[in-house]
């Protein structure tokens, strides 16, 4: 899932493949369907350029968003992408913090994907996202009322279907529970997330990515869960999956650790 910052225009680009194979339909046509909405939210045809077709819709507000490349008889295909509020880190600030993450080795689209997957993991490890996201929930899965909902740090739920509106939820810590719904009302948005990214996890989202896009110079074995260095000694690696390592490394592990949402369940004595 391609993610895009808020407040810029969406440049999207496709390649349609079968396996290695470039397929070139003659036209495509583009339609973006915002999660939740009954219409589409933007249609066009694609400019094609060798095999690679791009398409901009403009801004688009946050939220998830399918995209279907219809290039008729010849190739179809689907995709998700998002547009988020922003980024636990940019590439600017990533390239300044190593003199080796030059463009000329690591490109912006490689860096960028790299970043998703950061961010990802982030979200994966402790269950927060670290940048406001927003998020559809239609009637069929939301929970019961009063019961939480499935996102941490909730900044508000809006109603689809009809007229949107505001809904009042109650906040306990991180969580929010799911308020009574108006009638007529076919799903809800909410908004979730840090509003602004705290610095410990920006700092330890920077050393993760760089982790990631250096790992494959590193002269350490993929596998290797221990080395012993030309001047003697043996030493013991981080490993995700390993010892309650979710990354590997130690700093990052303890930066997120204190981030974990932990329910601690009262029992009364007596």
């Amino acid at each position: 899932m391609g993610r895009f910052l808020s407040g810029r225009v969406v440049n999207l680009a496709h390649t349609f493949l079968d396996d290695e194979t470039a397929l070139t339909p003659a036209a495509v046509t583009v339609t973006i369907t915002r999660a939740g909405a009954t219409s589409s939210t933007a249609t066009g045809t694609a400019t094609k350029t060798g095999s690679v077709y791009t398409y901009s819709p403009g801004m688009l507000t946050p939220g998830v968003y399918t995209v279907r490349w219809d290039g008729g008889a010849t190739a179809v295909d689907v995709e998700t992408v998002e547009v988020v509020g922003g980024y636990v880190f940019t590439i600017p600030e990533l390239r300044a913090s190593d003199e080796d993450l030059t463009v000329a080795r690591y490109p912006a689209a490689e860096v960028r994907l790299t970043r998703e997957v950061v961010e990802a993991e982030f979200q994966r490890i402790t269950g927060r996202s670290f940048t406001p996201r927003t998020a559809f929930l239609s009637l069929s899965e939301l929970p019961e009322c009063g019961d939480p909902l499935p996102f941490l740090d909730v900044a508000s739920v809006t109603t689809t279907g009809g007229t949107a509106a505001s809904l009042a939820f109650e906040r306990v810590g991180p969580l929010a529970f799911m308020p009574e719904l108006p009638d007529g009302a076919t799903g809800i948005e909410v908004v979730y997330g840090f509003q602004s990214v705290p610095t410990g996890i920006s700092r330890a989202a920077k050393l993760y990515a760089r982790w990631l896009l250096l790992e494959e110079r590193s002269s350490i074995p993929d596998r290797a869960t221990s080395f012993q260095p030309a001047d003697g000694g043996t030493y013991t690696l981080a490993t995700p999956g390993r010892a309650g390592s979710e990354t590997g490394i130690p700093t990052v592990d303890a930066v997120l650790d204190g981030f974990r949402f932990k329910l601690i369940e009262g029992v009364s004595l007596g």
